[in-house]
């Protein structure tokens, strides 16, 4: 009779498995074994449970055979986290034979260390009753053990039944494991040897998945391997499809950007604007990479002023003069064209090339600035206008960018440059 209490060592382990059979993606998992069954995985994860086990001790079962399985299931459990903590498997007992033993059994609050739990499992007696009260004990587990005010919420409820025979009052047996059942309770049965029914097993599980024969020591191990893949989850091997790829933007498109502005011309207010809407441009998302960038400004030597023998009459003083009043820009973008876009300048072949001017005065009456414009386009350079006074200044041949702040039109000119692209804050 050893193997019957073999036996129980198996149900008690396919009976925590099955608890992993419902996961809760709230609840850390507190142990988990993957096994590679060629085409799947079987995963087992202990979680809390309250595990119930329901112990036949009639006259059938010698004492020795008793006292040899007690001493499997105390071996067994020490490999469980046990305890009274919320995630924790706890543990109750209840024999039975002629009625039940209750003065033997110990509840899921009774202990609260798994040294108090294996201890209260050894002292536990083989009581040779002349009956097999099964449905009585079964109740008992239920009703007492398993109390609503004594199992926690979050826990898998699991009770294993283990029996040698057949119980005498079966209709109760079966009506008690129903109710068990409907009330939360996953119920395994276990027959040990071949005079016990295959519908007295069924009755008490209420699915013939959760049941299992054993008539003998050495079908042990299969059916201890059977019954964890029916219990344990089975889940589909990860496959290897990488991860799609979104390159940043400038790798797709990557771009030479000038930024042209006179800080003579703009002021101190409209230069702070302008600094200001390029440092936002470059912290833009993915801006740093694929892009270069670039600034021309100011046009000295020659807003230097000049010396006492520079000019001997009147009118080449006056000519130099109305040089202070001309915007620069033009100038400035004569020199972009001419000298931006070269190889030792750091242009590279391939890449998109841009040109930010930044309005200053009044534009509208500079042909010579227009006339820049247009050679640049022609030179395949993409002009954008930023105007810091945000009078949504247009020229002919630039793209207007539009936004008061500078944090706005550096924003539309990130969004025109990465279309599927959103700056970042």
């Amino acid at each position: 009779m050893v193997f019957k209490y073999l036996a129980l060592m198996v149900l008690l382990e396919i009976g925590l498995c099955l608890a992993f059979t419902v996961p809760d993606v709230h609840t850390k998992k507190r142990r988990e074994t993957v096994e590679d069954n060629g085409d799947f995985l079987l995963v087992c994860q202990q979680e809390p449970i309250e595990l119930g086990i329901v112990l036949d001790s009639s006259k059938s079962i010698l004492l020795q055979d008793f006292q040899t399985g007690i001493k499997f299931l105390q071996d067994f459990l020490q490999q469980f986290e046990i305890g009274s903590g919320p995630k924790d498997v706890r543990v109750s007992v209840i024999t039975y034979g002629k009625g039940i033993y209750a003065e033997d059994a110990f509840n899921l609050t009774t202990y609260t260390t798994k040294d108090e739990v294996i201890d209260a499992i050894g002292n536990v007696p083989h009581r040779a009753g002349l009956f097999t009260d099964t449905g009585k004990a079964i109740k008992f587990m239920h009703e007492v053990q398993f109390a609503p005010d004594i199992v926690r919420p979050e826990a898998q409820k699991i009770s294993i039944v283990i029996t040698d025979g057949n119980s005498q009052l079966w209709k109760e047996t079966k009506a008690e494991a129903a109710s068990a059942r409907n009330d939360g309770i996953v119920l395994f049965a276990i027959g040990v040897g071949k005079d016990i029914r295959g519908d007295e097993l069924t009755n008490i599980a209420g699915d013939a998945s959760r049941v299992t024969q054993v008539d003998n020591y050495d079908k042990l191990g299969t059916i201890k391997e059977s019954l964890a893949q029916k219990t344990c989850i089975k889940k589909e091997k990860p496959t290897t499809t990488p991860v799609p790829y979104n390159p940043p933007c400038g790798e797709v498109s990557p771009a030479d950007v000038y930024f042209v502005f006179d800080p003579a011309t703009l002021g101190l207010d409209s230069t702070t604007w302008a600094t200001s809407f390029i440092s936002r441009t470059l912290s833009s998302q993915d801006m740093d990479k694929g892009f270069q960038y670039g600034v021309i400004s100011g046009t000295c030597p020659g807003d230097a002023g000049f010396d006492l023998n520079d000019f001997t009459n009147v009118e080449d003083i006056k000519t130099r003069l109305q040089a202070y009043d001309r915007s620069k820009l033009t100038d400035l973008a004569q020199r972009l064209l001419t000298d931006g876009y070269t190889e030792d300048r750091g242009a590279r072949a391939g890449s998109k090339k841009v040109a930010v001017l930044f309005a200053g005065g009044d534009m509208k009456k500079d042909d010579d600035l227009k006339t820049q414009v247009d050679k640049l386009k022609t030179a395949g350079v993409e002009v954008y206008l930023a105007d810091p006074a945000g009078r949504e200044l247009t020229l002919e041949g630039a793209v207007t960018l539009f936004g008061k702040s500078s944090v706005q039109a550096a924003e539309d000119l990130v969004g025109r440059l990465c279309p599927n692209l959103v700056a970042t804050s």
